[in-house]
């Protein structure tokens, strides 16, 4: 199971290596600034860590790289909670109907997100596509402003700490062919 898993961070790592290679940081925070806004396809998960593994090797700094995947993170769900808090939910209710979304299914979201937030933010960092349509979901449902950075950036710091770190920590495990 642990060589399986290695084998799968060897794989996640040698997807990105190129880009890590090429533009450095500043694709670290592009990347995970577009997977955050729900750009679905964008390898967030791989280039934290890619990240890792080349602070590891010494070929990022290990706090840089921490911090800008953070701001990418977080910048990235902050763009997203704009567009669902500007446009999203009077989008559901003019659209939704035509896409079977009642305006008692709007409602219950809301309530829902009203309740259940921050556990959202956090817990749905780690959870494909939950992370990409959180900040839509938070900004849709009228989450405040203050409570909505505060509880995506622990979720942002919990999930690049986890899987950044564990690459960072595995480096000398993880192999990498070719």
């Amino acid at each position: 199971m642990l060589h399986w898993f290695l084998s799968e961070l060897g794989s996640l790592i040698q997807a990105t290596a190129p880009i890590l290679h090429t533009y450095g940081l500043w694709a670290v925070f592009s990347l995970l600034l577009a997977e955050n806004a729900g750009v679905v396809f964008a390898p967030g998960e791989s280039i934290v860590v890619a990240s890792g593994f080349f602070s590891a090797k010494g070929i990022l700094s290990p706090e840089w790289a921490f911090l800008i995947a953070v701001l990418g993170a977080v910048a990235g769900s902050g763009l997203s909670f704009w567009l669902g808090d500007r446009y999203g939910h009077k989008a559901l209710l003019r659209y939704g109907p035509k896409l079977w979304i009642s305006k008692e299914m709007v409602d219950k979201a809301h309530r829902f997100f009203d309740r259940f937030g921050a556990p959202v933010l956090v817990i749905g960092r780690f959870i494909v596509p939950l992370r990409q349509l959180q900040g839509y979901l938070a900004g849709t449902s009228d989450m405040q402003v203050v409570p909505f950075f505060l509880w995506t950036s622990v979720g942002a710091i919990l999930w690049v700490a986890a899987w950044g770190g564990a690459a960072f920590w595995l480096a000398q495990y993880i192999p990498i062919t070719g």
